[in-house]
Parts: structure tokens; sequence; C-alpha cells
């Protein structure tokens, strides 16, 4: 028996799977997603396949971000996951995310949390789901900022030394030292990567080059 109807879901049809590097993670998300269409009678228009991130690389996953950028783009009309987990594992992402989807008419499909779509259509509870979000997104951040407070106030109990912290990704750190390692002089290296000077030294002694201080 076909449950609805695919008119319920505005295409194109978008499949989002992220997997670890096991061929049965994404074997069994595509069969809860193949199932489900099956049972409204819709075909999946484009199905994409994403490996699970490196630790700290959450929100820097280029399928995700592509897809996002559909969605401001109003380039899809659905979004099928197996869970609202594959998304992100981020609350912040995860919010900001869905936010964008609502803003756009984008429909999102969570298998295994059916309620979501229900409460989507509903004019009555799509509200309420939104400010659900929203404040689940407020009470991670102040559990955030609280573990890195009560973390700090650890440290410094311990007498060790906080602040000062580094403020580039790998990426950038990367790019730091081959334009250094090319003669761009400190200066220009930190107007370019928006920090100071002395971030500059820093992140060139970690990595091991000295560094010149007059340069």
């Amino acid at each position: 028996m076909v449950r609805g109807n695919m008119n319920h879901y505005p295409k194109p049809i978008v499949a989002y799977l992220r997997v670890s590097t096991g061929k049965q993670d994404l074997e069994s998300q595509w069969m809860t997603i193949e199932a489900w269409a099956r049972s409204r009678g819709i075909v999946i228009d484009e199905r994409i396949v994403e490996e699970e991130p490196v630790s700290g690389a959450e929100d820097r996953r280029p399928k995700f971000q592509e897809l996002w950028q559909r969605v401001r783009d109003r380039k899809v009309g659905t979004i099928v996951v197996a869970e609202l987990s594959r998304l992100s594992r981020r609350m912040r992402t995860l919010v900001n995310f869905l936010y964008d989807c609502f803003d756009n008419n984008v429909m999102v499909v969570s298998i295994r949390e059916g309620w979501l779509e229900e409460a989507l259509r509903n004019e009555i509870t799509r509200p309420i789901i939104i400010a659900m979000f929203s404040t689940l997104y407020e009470l991670e951040r102040k559990l955030i900022s609280e573990r890195t407070k009560a973390g700090l106030a650890k440290a410094r109990a311990k007498g060790k030394k906080v602040g000062g912290q580094f403020k580039l990704n790998e990426s950038q750190v990367k790019e730091l030292i081959e334009l250094y390692k090319m003669g761009v002089p400190i200066t220009q290296l930190s107007k370019r990567f928006g920090v100071s000077r002395i971030t500059i030294y820093r992140y060139l002694e970690r990595a091991g080059i000295k560094v010149l201080k007059k340069s």
C-alpha cells in the first residue's frame, strides 16, 4: 500500500548519506531510504554519499556544504536522510541548516524521526518545532560556554597558562608556512590572515621555523 503521493515532496528529491569507511553503514542507510521511498511511491532523483569526516572537520564536509548552498539557491526540493545525525552531529550546524531549509521551502525528511516530517507540514506545529531547535541551540551554546569556563578555571588552578589560543585552522597554517618560505613578510601575513604579528611568530615557531623578528 502506497502512503501519500510524490506530490507531497517537492522535487528534486535528494538523499544524503554520511558514512564511515565501512560498506555496511552505506547499505544500511540506503536500504532505509529506499524502503521509505517505495512505501510512498516516489523516486529519489539524486544520491549524495559523503565519507565520515576526520575529527574536528564536522563543518567542512564539501558535499554537505554544496548541498547547503543548493538549499540557499532553492535548487533542491526535498532532502531525505536516514536520521538527523547524518546531516550533522553539531546542534548549531543542524539548526542553522534546518532554518535555511525552512526559509527556502525545502522539505526535510528524517526517516527515523518520522514525527519531524508531519510536524513541519502542520502550520500549527511548524513554528513550535523551529522554536524547539532554537532552544536546543541556545542550550548547547551555554553548555559549551560553561564547559570552556570550567576547563579554564581548572587549568588556572593547576598553574597552567591559559589564553592566547591559536586562531587559524590546519589549512591556513599550512598556507601561512608556505607563504613565509616563499618570502612573504610577516606584516603582509598578519594582514592576510587577520591576526597579530606575534600570533604569526607563534605559528611559525610552533612549526619549528626560526623567524627573524625584523621580517
